[in-house]
């Protein structure tokens, strides 16, 4: 089977002709886990029984997968990581909803259960927010009726969709918005029309606090998951260094510098989050360590520091697929880098981390089929990665071609396939 293929297969020999006639729903049986499931294929028919409801509906897809033709014998079949996701950056580019929701179709075809949503950077600010309507005037945007249709479709699929607002860095957008937010408030900006890293981060005050901690009370309302992500990442210090009221606040709240100043705010939002009963989310940062009960995106490395915890693995070396995907000549324009096939499908993430997690970054990604170019087939490899399926790169590439004609047939746009 394609993406992500069982883990565990015992054949016995012969084959059954499928039919949906022929399936049996045992009950549930929770050794299996809430995701695992139990496909037993004999002369009479096929029983699947689940740990759960996501564990059936995941049989259910492995059973469209295999085709009417089935191997006789039992497939027993669970995911190694708890948190297998996709990350599609919003802000960059905006992606209309149409898209999101199919996106959320591919990502349930190949067992992913997170979809997280960076919907906020310096370039615009893509969630609408009740108490600051300034922050979405003059781009696109979804409204709090889009975020719940795409929740709702999500959930009933066994997605997650996990909100991302970027802070204190990556927030040019918030600031153009409402100036007072800023460093500098008697200057205005525009949102950022360029890609890289803005100088131009959140103050220090507590007004500041208190205006993110308004928008994430909103964003829990409208994602009632469990995570929050409140970005943490490549955030300059040169404004707080230069900046008379930012070295007063961090000399009133025992800060050694502009260096602590970051997880300090990263601290508050995150301590806010925890009030309500939620789990925040932070990128990692050299030299930060996360609040305690905060779950880290590692990115800068293929696998945590010796004795971290809640670790959520996204190496931009094996898993930004906004990278070339070969170094052959036409491709189109892509972020500097090269992460082929090959690559993705080689991670070997520690499993001892939560999960792990690929990434659509959009600077060079302005239209839904430039994403659907870039994700794919590097998605399918990450998929196999995620389950704990991964193995022989060669079998790999014979299982993926019907896969990818599968995918073809559904309209979506693939990106070159380089052995």
């Amino acid at each position: 089977m394609i993406i992500p293929r069982p883990r565990e297969l015992a054949v016995h020999g012969g084959s059954l002709l499928y039919h949906q006639d022929l399936l049996r729903q045992g009950p549930d049986d929770v050794s299996l886990g809430d995701e695992g499931y139990r496909l037993d294929v004999g002369r009479h028919g096929v029983e699947l029984t689940a740990g759960g409801p996501a564990g059936r509906f995941y049989g259910m897809r492995t059973l469209a997968q295999l085709g009417p033709s089935l191997p006789a014998g039992t497939i027993e079949d669970r995911p190694r990581f708890a948190w297998r996701g996709v990350m599609l950056d919003v802000a960059r580019h905006f992606m209309p909803k149409t898209f999101v929701l199919r996106l959320i179709d591919l990502l349930a075809e190949h067992k992913l259960n997170v979809l997280h949503l960076h919907l906020t950077d310096d370039q615009g600010w893509r969630l609408e927010i009740e108490r600051h309507p300034r922050l979405t005037e003059g781009g696109d945007f979804y409204t709090r009726a889009d975020i719940r249709e795409i929740v709702g479709y999500a959930a009933e699929r066994f997605v997650t969709v996990v909100p991302e607002i970027e802070t204190p860095g990556h927030a040019q957008a918030a600031i153009a918005a409402y100036p007072r937010l800023g460093n500098d408030p008697a200057r205005r900006l525009r949102a950022w029309e360029s890609w890289g890293i803005s100088e131009h981060v959140l103050n220090l005050e507590e007004s500041t606090i208190r205006f993110f901690q308004d928008v994430l009370d909103e964003v829990m309302e409208l994602f009632p998951g469990d995570f929050v992500h409140v970005g943490g990442d490549e955030c300059p210090t040169a404004e707080w260094e230069r900046s008379p009221a930012a070295r007063r606040r961090m000399r009133d709240l025992g800060l050694s510098g502009p260096a602590d100043a970051c997880g300090w705010f990263i601290g508050r939002m995150a301590a806010h989050l925890r009030r309500h009963g939620r789990e925040p989310i932070c990128w990692d940062e050299p030299g930060r360590r996360p609040a305690p009960g905060t779950t880290t995106m590692v990115w800068l490395a293929e696998q945590a520091d010796a004795g971290q915890a809640d670790i959520i693995l996204t190496p931009h070396t094996r898993t930004y697929f906004d990278y070339y995907p070969s170094d052959e000549p036409g491709q189109p324009p892509a972020q500097r880098g090269v992460l082929t096939l090959a690559d993705a499908y080689a991670f070997a993430p520690d499993p001892a981390a939560r999960g792990v997690q690929c990434q659509l970054w959009t600077e060079y990604m302005p239209t839904p089929r430039d994403v659907e170019y870039m994700a794919f087939p590097r998605l399918c490899a990450f998929a196999e990665v995620a389950w704990g399926s991964a193995g022989d790169y060669p079998d790999f590439l014979r299982r993926l071609d019907p896969h990818l004609a599968r995918l073809a047939a559904q309209g979506v746009r693939i990106g070159p396939l380089i052995p």
